[in-house]
Formats: C-alpha cells, sequence, structure tokens
C-alpha cells in the first residue's frame, strides 16, 4: 500500500510520499534521497526530525566524525537503530533567513523542543558587539536571533519546519 501525504499550511502545495517506516515512530514517515555523487542514502523521519544516512553506523568513524559537527545535545538525543545498525540524529537547518534546531537539556529523550529562528540584521554600534573572529575591526551586519526563537515540542517537528519554511520564504520574497 503507498502512503500520500498531503503537507497542510503549505502554499507550494507540495505532496510527499514516505518511502519507509520510522524505527523512532513506528510509522511511516520516511523519506528516503539517494545521493549519486557520494553513494549515500539519506533518511528523513518526517514526524519525528530525526536523520540518517548510510554510513551512519553504529561506533564507525562516520558517527565520530559526523559528532563533530553536532551540539552536545544532537550527541545526548542520537538514537541507535539496532535492526539495521544505523545511528539517527536530530537535524539542524540553515537557510538564508532562518534557523531549525534541536534546543533543550537532553537529560532524557523528551528533554527538548525545537526551536526556529530568524536572522536579523545588525545596524550600527550593535554590530560592535559581533566582532568576527580572525578579522579586526570587521563585524558581522546579521545574526540569529535566538532569543526570540519561536518553540515547539519535541513531538511538533513537522509543525516547527512549517514555520521554518514560511520564514525562508518571507526572506525570499524580502529580496
Amino acid at each position: 500500500m503507498e502512503t500520500k501525504i498531503e503537507v497542510t499550511n503549505n502554499p507550494n502545495g507540495i505532496k510527499l510520499e514516505y518511502d519507509e517506516k520510522s524505527p523512532i515512530t513506528g510509522n511511516k514517515c520516511v523519506i528516503v534521497e539517494a545521493d549519486e555523487t557520494t553513494n549515500q542514502e539519506h533518511r528523513m523521519c518526517m514526524e519525528s526530525g530525526y536523520v540518517t544516512r548510510t554510513d551512519l553506523v553504529f561506533n564507525s568513524e562516520a558517527c565520530e566524525k559526523h559528532e563533530q559537527g553536532c551540539t552536545e545535545l544532537m550527541k545526548k538525543l542520537k538514537m541507535v537503530d539496532m535492526g539495521v545498525n544505523s545511528v539517527w540524529y536530530p537535524t539542524f537547518m540553515q537557510m538564508p533567513g532562518g534557523m531549525l534546531y534541536c534546543d533543550g537539556n537532553g537529560s532524557n529523550p523528551e528533554d527538548y523542543h525545537w526551536a526556529v529562528a530568524k536572522v536579523v540584521q545588525i545596524d550600527g554600534e550593535e554590530r560592535l558587539k559581533y566582532p568576527i573572529p580572525g578579522k579586526e575591526g570587521e563585524y558581522f551586519t546579521s545574526r540569529l536571533d535566538v532569543e526570540n526563537s519561536e518553540k515547539f515540542p519535541a513531538h511538533s517537528f513537522e509543525t516547527a519546519l512549517d514555520a521554518f519554511y514560511k520564514i525562508i520564504q518571507e526572506h525570499e520574497n524580502e529580496d
């Protein structure tokens, strides 16, 4: 049986066809994409917001390398699918205009939330608070406004993703 999901509140009317059952939620909500340049398959659970790829095998060098770019929270929240020995991590998405990321303490699997933050311009004297490392006298002109991020419960990834895409669309419309 083929599952088709229609994303609501989506001005583009994108319809997603899910490929696999999620080891995290137990539902058929995983999108699989092949990357022909690396011969990797990337998987994203659209309900939980967790991602993995072919080479992220438990206790592998690829996991160690991947974790170098992860926050401590992402490492705490990783999940291992012992059925196929793959490791899943909470996603983060950054595009011009905003970022979607997990935030919280991570003392247990539910001790986090999704956050969506906008990129805001930094003007005038305010820029002096944001020097560019290694470039004396140069300052950032924009920053991620995490103080005013919109927060979503851990189980509401799809809602957070909708909010993220809305911010990106607004940013594109400003240009």
